[in-house]
């Protein structure tokens, strides 16, 4: 049997929220006090292409290995969370919505005013600075229910626009929501991706499928206990590598819902 690792999914850090949205922005004190707990416990922190490189040349995982990963590249990524983390001298994998950077996370505009993004020179700097630049979509669409031939700009789109951007191969990709299917999955492999991480609200493990690694999403009301918890697995299973029924369930939901709206 293969030991747990936590792969922790962050969204946003700052000092307010929009309405409808404070459960995925943390307030800056407490992420630290995430961090820091992180440290002192004697977690190893890893990216996400780190810990598949680890694994890849089969060499152990260390005990208490902890990857840190963020969505959508957000600016209150490089101003608030970034600085905590390099403070604590921990890594992170930061996934970004390519056709938004540098203007607003359009996705959220049903929030209110749309949150900015990191630009490109921010992007550059944290990439420099050793923070891991995942792709996270071109626009942030519901990967698994939009047509096959839209997953090509989405997928391989995002990696390219990233590339050009950074000067150098982006290796790993995260589904918007988490949602993703076969032919998703596959898209994102064809696209040359190393790695793609779901949420699956799961501990990872060695043998985790490669292209739906399981992420815990950590909300803004985990106070540290919480989060001692969740590293401990406590109640928190381990990812299964066969999707749920009701994954698949709410799928058939949501491209349902798609289909109707296509037609108003």
């Amino acid at each position: 049997m293969t030991s747990p690792i936590p792969i922790l999914l962050y969204h946003g850090v700052d000092d307010h929220a929009p309405v409808g949205l404070e459960p995925y922005v943390m307030d800056p004190a407490r992420f630290d006090e995430h961090m820091r707990y992180l440290v002192e416990r004697g977690c190893t922190g890893l990216t996400v292409s780190d810990l598949c490189d680890l694994i890849d040349r089969g060499d152990p995982v260390p005990a208490d290995t902890v990857v840190v990963t963020f969505d959508d590249g957000l600016a209150d990524f490089g101003e608030h969370a970034w600085p905590i983390l390099r403070s604590h001298g921990l890594p992170a994998t930061l996934y970004v919505v390519s056709d938004c950077i540098g203007g607003e996370a359009r996705w959220l505009s049903g929030f209110g005013a749309p949150s900015p993004m990191l630009s490109w020179d921010q992007l550059r700097a944290l990439d420099a600075e050793g923070c891991e630049i995942g792709a996270h979509s071109a626009t942030h669409p519901e990967l698994d229910t939009i047509p096959r031939s839209e997953l090509v700009h989405e997928i391989r789109g995002s990696r390219t626009t990233l590339a050009m951007g950074l000067g150098h191969p982006v290796r790993s990709f995260a589904y918007p929501h988490g949602y993703h299917d076969r032919k998703v999955k596959e898209a994102a492999r064809n696209a040359g991706f190393d790695s793609a991480c779901a949420v699956r609200n799961m501990l990872s493990a060695v043998d985790d499928d490669r292209y739906a690694i399981a992420r815990v999403t950590i909300e803004a009301d985990c106070d540290v206990p919480a989060l001692a918890r969740v590293l401990d697995g406590v109640g928190v299973a381990a990812a299964p590598r066969r999707q749920q029924l009701r994954t698949v369930g709410w799928r058939a939901v949501r491209r349902t819902r798609r289909r109707v709206a296509s037609r108003r």
